[in-house]
């Protein structure tokens, strides 16, 4: 049996994002809690209790307010007392589903500082726009997807390409300084190596610029390369999960075998190892070779004038997580790896290797993968414990952001590295397509490399070279792409 609402009393619904929260909107405990009384008093209302969530108004999990709900339902209390209408939430949705709830119950919510019946038909418009704006976005995706499917151009031209009205009618044709940029990017990035970030800056100091006539940054260049647009292909994604392709819509700039090539380099900096300088260090494993023991990336260090070594940098950061690694001369390393990469030349001893050692390569994935899903999750709950400790006023805004950058840089190492692992440990592997292609590969690049920059064959390691692991007993174990 209902109990009846005694329309005379009340609760106050209190809620602050932080024991000491006052705000533009003077919404502390203390002025809240002084608000609803003389509201309670002026308006002959009886006030019975009071309910304070100190929580921020992103959570819908809130436990007072539900203790609220089920209080006035059970003792029947007719009048529901907030500052402002806000305090049920942060979205029109929300605010309103939560006055309707009660209101069914014949509970009247009332608003200390604000005229309620506007402020509900504020909110109401606001989401209805809010609707009829997410329909109208549709309804133009749609439009544009319909377009590109008919080999319309619905979206800005790509950098490289203009569009020109002459006697033979519209059309598209490339910008000649634009695509000689388009083509020397290529070139720096297959035969130089270069990472993002140099590639622009070598850009800019040649003069070259972007289609609003601004610097390049890495950003731009990364974007320029990744556009199949430079083969001529006109991609539409729009809100979809596939794309529209239109082959040939533009005159390419760069041939499709120098597309694959391109690509094939780009995917080695997706895998997050062509960071600053490794790509163009003088280091030829740089960004391959990786420690046996902690699975972690090796990289060159100088140690006086003449000495050069590769070491762990995991080592370098916390000798404890890697206590067993240790530095290796960069001519002996160099040497050792390039004999054992010798022996892939041979088709028969590959498919034997490849048998041999791809079980062990599997665990060691599997084991850096775990390690790695951890430390982001660690990192993952960190952000979220400070971002609580930043609610409670126990976390100054400035100390959260830079302790968050300093997460975000770790994030930005391991995550592409996570994929990787992914991917190594869900790829089938094609043992005999792998064995008849590395031989190939290797014996081209032992014929030649030792007329090469060590930029360009670094480069061309790294096409057939996934990872060199290194082990405390000199023991080396290639993985190929």
């Amino acid at each position: 049996m209902a109990t009846a609402v005694r329309t005379t009393t009340a609760v106050g619904y209190f809620r602050v994002s932080s024991q000491g929260q006052a705000g533009e909107r003077h919404v502390s405990l203390e002025a809240q809690a002084t608000q609803f009384n003389d509201y309670c008093l002026a308006h002959n209302l009886e006030p019975v209790k009071t309910f304070t969530d100190i929580a921020s108004g992103r959570k819908d999990n809130r436990q007072e307010y539900r203790h609220m709900l089920d209080y006035v339902t059970r003792e029947g209390i007719g009048n529901v007392v907030v500052l402002f209408l806000d305090r049920f939430g942060r979205n029109p949705e929300e605010m309103l589903t939560r006055y309707w709830v009660l209101k069914e119950q014949g509970i009247k919510v009332q608003s200390i500082n604000e005229d309620l019946q506007e402020e509900l038909m504020l909110l109401l418009r606001a989401g209805i726009a809010g609707q009829e704006s997410k329909r109208t976005g549709e309804r133009v995706s749609q439009a544009l997807r319909e377009g590109a499917s008919r080999g319309k151009y619905v979206s800005k031209l790509p950098f490289g390409y203009t569009k020109i009205k002459d006697f033979e009618g519209e059309r598209i044709v490339q910008v000649p300084q634009e695509a000689e940029a388009v083509r020397l990017a290529y070139e720096l990035a297959t035969s130089r190596n270069m990472g993002f970030r140099t590639m622009a800056q070598e850009l800019n100091r040649l003069g070259y610029r972007t289609k609003q006539g601004k610097l390049f940054s890495s950003q731009t260049v990364k974007v320029v390369l990744s556009n199949p647009a430079m083969i001529g292909h006109q991609v539409f994604w729009g809100k979809a999960k596939e794309p529209i392709v239109n082959e040939n819509a533009y005159p390419a700039i760069l041939s499709g075998e120098e597309w694959d090539k391109l690509q094939e380099v780009l995917k080695v900096r997706r895998e997050g190892r062509h960071r600053g300088t490794t790509g163009t260090s003088n280091y030829l494993l740089a960004g391959i070779l990786r420690c046996g023991n902690c699975g972690g990336a090796m990289t060159g260090y100088k140690k006086g004038k003449d000495y050069r070594y590769y070491r762990c940098s995991w080592y370098a950061k916390a000798k404890d997580f890697c206590a067993d690694a240790r530095s290796h001369r960069q001519k002996s390393l160099e040497d050792a790896v390039l004999e054992h990469l010798s022996q892939y030349s041979d088709p028969d001893m590959v498919m034997e290797l490849l048998e041999a050692q791809g079980q062990e390569t599997d665990n060691r994935d599997d084991a850096e993968l775990t390690r790695a899903t951890a430390r982001l999750g660690e990192l993952e709950q960190g952000f979220l414990n400070d971002l609580d400790r930043v609610d409670r006023g126990i976390l100054t805004e400035p100390e959260f952001l830079k302790r968050q950058q300093v997460r975000r840089q770790e994030q930005e190492e391991l995550q592409p590295r996570k994929a990787e692992l992914e991917a190594s440990v869900a790829a089938q592997k094609d043992i005999e397509a792998q064995a008849a292609a590395v031989p190939v590969k290797v014996r081209s690049f032992m014929e030649d490399f030792r007329d090469m920059e060590v930029p360009q064959a670094k480069a061309f390691l790294q096409s057939i070279i996934k990872a060199a692991h290194v082990f405390k007993d000199g023991r080396i174990e290639l993985t190929f792409r």
